[in-house]
Parts: structure tokens; sequence; C-alpha cells
């Protein structure tokens, strides 16, 4: 997807804000959990590959299913406005890659690159798992 207006405009756009209402709130989430963080790293791809399925599929009680029960209060509006947004994007089919992780407020953040086969840009994904449950998973 090509556009005419600058990409500092592009930030602006009503799908990026919902990623970021949607990452926001999922990232409080995983800060109102746990104090300790497990090393997540390209073992956490499954969990990042379901969640990307679940979004794909409109699925909100499989998306929710993984997290903990912070994460599980996401709430579905919210959940339902980024899959209407992304679901047709993964529909037509994505992959992901491994980028590192980030220590943040002692949480151990696993990186994420999803492209899509439609070409268009890339998303960043951000997850936090503790203890085998999804603490907060952000795309942007």
């Amino acid at each position: 997807m090509t556009s005419s207006k600058s990409p500092a405009l592009s930030l602006y756009r009503p799908s990026h804000m919902l990623y970021r209402l949607f990452g926001c709130l999922v990232l409080l989430a995983a800060f109102a959990t746990a104090p300790m963080a497990q090393t997540g790293g390209t073992a956490d791809q499954p969990i990042v590959q379901d969640l990307l399925e679940s979004i794909a599929q409109n699925d909100y009680p499989r998306f929710i299913s993984q997290g903990t029960p912070a994460f599980a209060e996401v709430g579905e509006p919210q959940f339902t406005q980024v899959a209407n947004t992304v679901s047709p994007r993964l529909q037509q089919g994505y992959t992901v890659q491994y980028l590192g992780n980030l220590q943040q407020q002692g949480l151990d953040i696993s990186v994420w690159k999803v492209s899509f086969a439609d070409q268009g840009d890339d998303l960043l994904a951000t997850l936090n798992v503790r203890e085998g449950r999804v603490g907060g998973f952000f795309l942007r």
C-alpha cells in the first residue's frame, strides 16, 4: 500500500490509533500482574502465531484463553476493533520473524516483525509471557 502522505502523518490514521489503544490496554495488563518475567524469545513463536490466528479469525475467547487474568480483562469491543482492522490482512497470509528481547519494567518482552502477503506495511508485535500465560501482547 502506498500513500502520498508523509510517514509522520500516517501515524495518526484511525487504524494506527486502534492498534495503540489495544496495545496499551494489553500492556497495562502485563504491568499490573507480575513482578518477574520469564525468558521467552523464539520459544514464544507458537504463542505469537496463535494470538495472530485468533485475531485473524476474530476469536476473542481463544485470544484471551492463553492469558493471565489481567490479560483476559481486555474487553471484547477493543479486541473486535483491532481484529476488524487487521484480520483481512492476516487472512491473506503473513510471516512472523523474531527480532529480539527487551527488558522493560522488570519484564522480558519478545519483539516480532509481522509481514503480510499483501506487501503492505509490516506490524511490530511485542509479547510478554509469564509462567506459560500471556501477560501482554501489543501490535503497532
